[in-house]
């Protein structure tokens, strides 16, 4: 889809809600005022038009997790994705597997059973997920569940499962954080002009 950015912010990454990104905008007026203004000489901005992924692999931070696109929910639901956010648990599964399966008398039963298992638990961990509050939340229990907290490792984290950033809302309006802007944002155009109330500042 199409969106701008102030040159200046072009990869420069923030912390915004529900990650670690570059924000961009929709709203090309947002991107012109928000290109800096030089001191003593009238401003002269300069932004850039991009194209970035479609909204649908984009958290809302604002709506519940099951209430996300069906894109979202689908990268939410991966086995990569929930096997690494809930490590110690698969870990701990894992390890007493073999325990679990000791009733069956052949490998193969044991391998069915040991599949079995392992899909209750990673539905189990998905309806957790999918239980959250909001996507802000789910960043949130990410990160705690990251270790150090790290924000960088838990965007990442969201990233590899295919989500391209986060949806949120500032006094500018809406916008769209993108955990990977070097991968992600394609940039069409620039563009500059001169704002209309500008004026000399001494």
């Amino acid at each position: 889809m199409d969106a701008f950015i102030a040159r200046e912010k072009y990869i420069v990454k923030e912390r915004k809600p529900g990650g670690i990104g570059v924000s961009v905008t929709k709203d090309e007026d947002v991107a012109k005022y928000e290109s800096t203004r030089r001191k003593n000489v009238e401003s002269y901005n300069s932004w850039l038009s991009i194209t970035i992924p479609d909204r649908s692999f984009f958290l809302d931070v604002a709506k519940p997790v099951r209430e996300q696109t069906d894109d979202v929910i689908a990268c939410l639901g991966k086995k990569e994705f929930l096997t690494t956010l809930f490590t110690s648990e698969a870990r701990r599964l894992y390890a007493g597997m073999d325990e679990l399966v000791s009733g069956e008398t052949s490998s193969e039963a044991r391998l069915e059973k040991s599949n079995s298992i392992f899909a209750e638990f990673l539905a189990e961990k998905k309806d957790f997920v999918m239980a959250v509050p909001s996507g802000e939340e789910l960043f949130a229990l990410i990160c705690g569940r990251c270790r150090e907290h790290d924000a960088g490792k838990s965007s990442a984290l969201l990233y590899n499962a295919g989500i391209k950033g986060t949806l949120f809302s500032d006094e500018t309006g809406e916008r769209i954080l993108l955990y990977n802007a070097a991968k992600d944002i394609i940039v069409t155009g620039e563009r500059s002009g001169q704002l209309q109330e500008a004026a000399l500042t001494l």
